[in-house]
């Protein structure tokens, strides 16, 4: 029994050493850290992403938000909130919300860990590599719907298409 609690000390840790341990492998900028909060920008194909990760002890929560770097105007509310409702329908995990202040899309994400006494590096990386993936998935029909090229509908339909076969 002493070995399982032994392995277990070794696997788990706190969510904000876990991610700051996982940014700097990644050789990401960290802009903020604190004891509960880091916030790292994130290059990607599309765009650079803000990673901001929270822990709340009281809860046992992290959650994750990866900000997308595309702002849009008052006028383009409406359709940015009819886009994040079609593409939250395809998301793996996190959903998109609109920032009203902003204009902005921000993928969020909760991870609870109650009782786990902590995360496992594997959990952190997952969370991070999957929420990015999204974000890079989601980025060009986001940029296409703020630059008025394509309607929520046919921006979603273009990066949820499943395609088969090579090229």
């Amino acid at each position: 029994m002493a070995t399982g609690t032994a392995l277990q000390d070794q696997t788990l840790a706190h969510p904000i050493e876990l991610v700051t341990r996982f940014v700097a492998r990644q050789e990401w900028l960290v802009h903020k850290k604190q004891r509960n909060a880091i916030i790292a920008e994130i290059p990607g194909q599309w765009s650079d992403y803000q990673l901001a990760v929270s822990w709340q002890d009281d809860d046992e929560t992290m959650q994750v938000i990866c900000r997308i770097d595309v702002q849009a105007d008052a006028t383009m509310l409406g359709e940015l909130a009819m886009l994040a409702a079609l593409l939250n329908q395809h998301l793996f995990i996190g959903h998109l919300a609109l920032d009203m202040g902003t204009c902005e899309l921000e993928l969020r994400h909760t991870l609870a860990l109650r009782g786990a006494g902590g995360a496992t590096p594997e959990q952190i990386e997952d969370v991070v590599d999957i929420m990015l993936g999204e974000c890079e998935q989601v980025y060009p029909a986001i940029y296409q719907v703020v630059h008025g090229t394509l309607s929520a509908d046919d921006a979603t339909m273009a990066v949820t298409m499943i395609t088969r076969g090579e090229a």
